[in-house]
Formats: structure tokens, sequence, C-alpha cells
């Protein structure tokens, strides 16, 4: 099917689909990488920041998990 007979049926071309469909995978890519990374820095951290805090380990790992 052309472009022209897919705008004339009510449909999107080919094209348009699959370049939306790379956007949300992008996107989803995106916040599972973000998500990993924020886990990563947290666990490295999470010592100083029970510290800092003046709470306990449990504590802040309690709050990340709520989170």
């Amino acid at each position: 099917m052309d472009v022209s007979r897919a705008t004339e049926a009510g449909q999107a071309p080919a094209g348009r689909v699959a370049g939306a469909a790379g956007m949300v995978l992008l996107t989803l890519a995106s916040a599972q990488f973000l998500m990993t990374l924020d886990s990563s820095v947290m666990n490295v951290s999470i010592a100083t920041v029970a510290k800092d805090v003046g709470t306990t380990v449990t504590g802040i790992q309690a709050a990340i998990t709520s989170v």
C-alpha cells in the first residue's frame, strides 16, 4: 500500500508507524537505563546518605523501595 492510498484509507504510512514505535522504544529504554543507573548510584552512596540523615541503612533501603 503506497502513501496516498494509506492516507485515503485513514491509515498512517508505514514510515510514521515505525518512527512512532522507535520513539516509544527509545523512551522506554532511556527510562530503564536511568532506573538502573539510579539504583547503582544509591547502592554505592547508601551508607553515606544514612549517616548524613541520621538513620540506618535499613531505613534508607525501605525509603528507596517504597518510592
